[in-house]
């Protein structure tokens, strides 16, 4: 098999060709690319630049003799080949144009009956459409995601580079009117495509670490890429996929029910704070020598995080991503879980002032504007509670209980917290039955199941918690019930006698006012023992303080 010509000195390659040295297996894909993340209207610009000529940019490759990397096995409806390696033979593999690549080949090249392959574990574009087409008489591309036949003037893409495919279609396409325009139209995109070319640059080394550094640094351009994939890139190795530990770290989050699913930079924000690395800047370089330095770094933060996401499931009654207040919050608890395991007390001393941390800087809305100095005290602070050195919680920064907000928004911490303790008085449906698990509920459907009682009212003091599909008639219910018959009922959803007087008497005034008041009460019911245990905690320390 001959040595592909542009291996030997970068040079301009023409697309057809290029297309082809991937699907023999030439050219691959490495595993620590991320996955095909273009949407239509980007793959569509593409193929419009390359219908008129335009040049979208060189593509890299990397030439090594001695690295045999994992690599994708299919992009969109193609497998792709699992090249032996043959000795004396130089490895290439594909840097940077990963998505313009994908995009082309996934389109243009020519399909086999029964080519689509069935799903596999490392595939490229898996979940996109590929049925691309052509409009011969509006001259644009389209992607055709429906059961229906295109019409007869819609040229599949995929016929482009197939002689006999195309000389076919275009058979049928002299049938219809106006079939000289439209042929030449198909002949004119045909023509661009074959003909596009597309400059192909080199890099020739055995060093891993800088053809990854190569691949960061080139990745700028398009659609940006996370940290999770700039950091896949620099640690990769035949001994450690980051994909791969963090696609079963996300199973293992998965199986305590927590959602939606965390994202990968959360394991990396995890490994950031035990390292006294800023999350508020990438660090990439810095954190990916220490993780390919040390690799269990990286599974000391998955057991880490999946311990405070137990935690906060069974001692805060945060059963899911959905009810969590901050994103700092878990990230800080699990550095939280390193420190307690480090220091050897029973978790049974600190989880008390971990849980008065918890509920302090919800209710004091202290990770509403973080900013890393705030952060850093707060880090310092619970670093301190989780290793049994101090047992006051606002140690560093200032904790003070905010007010319940007059509007409801069920992204904030303290709307968040409301809906908890809503949950926590065991609310009735329309029927007077207990909800079964109401935070189980709340965990699944978010501000779906936090409903307003008064239509078109965004005040916190209108909200009720209720399966979805039975607001309507909780509505209905406290519109024609008698006060006596409905104690219960009330109770369970915080709205006092006087509450529901005002509702019966249309007075929608007076029925917020009053059950805001009765939440302001719930609140402080909960928290105001926190606040005070936090204060004889802080007099105490003081008192031990020498003069």
């Amino acid at each position: 098999m001959a040595t592909p010509s542009y291996l030997s000195e970068p040079q301009i390659q023409s697309l057809a060709r290029l297309l082809q040295e991937i699907m023999e297996g030439n050219l691959r894909l490495p595993l620590f690319q991320r996955d095909f993340v273009w949407n239509d209207s980007q793959r569509l610009e593409l193929l419009n630049s390359v219908r008129d000529g335009i040049p979208m940019g060189s593509v890299l490759i990397w030439r090594t003799a001695t690295r045999r990397l994992e690599c994708f096995q299919a992009i969109g409806p193609y497998r792709l080949p699992e090249r032996p390696p043959i000795e004396g033979l130089m490895h290439s593999y594909l840097l940077d144009g990963v998505q313009r690549l994908s995009t082309l080949l996934g389109s243009i090249h020519p399909r086999v009956v029964g080519s689509i392959p069935e799903p596999i574990e490392r595939s490229i574009g898996r979940g996109s459409s590929w049925d691309l087409y052509y409009d011969l008489e509006e001259r644009t591309f389209l992607v055709h995601e429906t059961d229906e036949p295109p019409p007869a003037t819609w040229q599949p893409l995929w016929l482009t580079l197939d002689g006999i495919g195309l000389l076919r279609f275009q058979r049928e396409l002299a049938k219809q009117p106006d079939a000289e325009r439209l042929i030449q139209a198909s002949d004119e995109l045909v023509s661009a495509f074959r003909d596009y070319k597309i400059p192909v640059l080199a890099i020739v080394t055995e060093d891993l670490e800088h053809a990854t550094r190569i691949f960061h640094r080139i990745n700028s351009r398009g659609t940006p890429m996370g940290e999770f994939h700039m950091m896949q890139a620099l640690t990769w190795n035949e001994k450690f996929d980051l994909r791969e530990r963090l696609t079963a770290a996300k199973a293992l989050i998965k199986e305590s029910s927590w959602a939606p699913e965390p994202d990968e930079d959360l394991f990396l924000d995890v490994c950031k704070v035990s390292l006294d690395l800023s999350l508020f800047e990438e660090n990439v370089e810095t954190l990916g020598k220490q993780l390919a330095a040390n690799p269990r770094l990286l599974d000391d933060a998955i057991d880490n995080l999946h311990e405070a996401v137990r935690f906060l499931q069974r001692k805060c009654g945060v059963l899911s991503a959905e009810l969590l207040p901050s994103r700092y919050q878990l990230i800080l608890l699990a550095e939280a879980m390193r420190v307690w395991r480090i220091s050897g007390k029973p978790l049974s001393e600190v989880t008390p002032h971990i849980i008065r941390w918890f509920w302090l800087t919800t209710y004091g809305g202290v990770f509403r504007a973080v900013n890393r100095n705030k952060l850093n005290r707060l880090l310092r602070n619970v670093r301190s509670l989780a290793s049994g050195e101090t047992c006051f919680a606002a140690a560093g920064t200032s904790m003070a209980v905010e007010p319940l907000p007059e509007r409801f928004h069920y992204r904030s911490a303290r709307s968040k917290a409301l809906a908890i303790r809503l949950a926590e008085l065991r609310p009735r449906d329309a029927d007077g039955r207990p909800i079964d698990n109401p935070l189980a509920l709340l965990a699944r459907h978010g501000a779906d199941a936090i409903v307003p009682l008064v239509r078109g009212r965004p005040e916190s003091a209108n909200r009720i918690i209720v399966r979805p599909q039975e607001a309507e008639a909780i509505r209905s219910l406290l519109a024609r019930r008698p006060i006596v018959a409905d104690k219960d009922f009330l109770a369970s959803h915080a709205i006092t006698p006087a509450a529901l007087r005002a509702i019966e008497e249309h007075d929608i005034e007076g029925f917020l006012m009053e059950r805001q008041q009765t939440l302001a009460e719930l609140d402080a019911h909960f928290i105001d023992p926190f606040v005070e245990e936090d204060a004889r905690y802080a007099l105490a320390e003081d008192a031990l303080m020498p003069f």
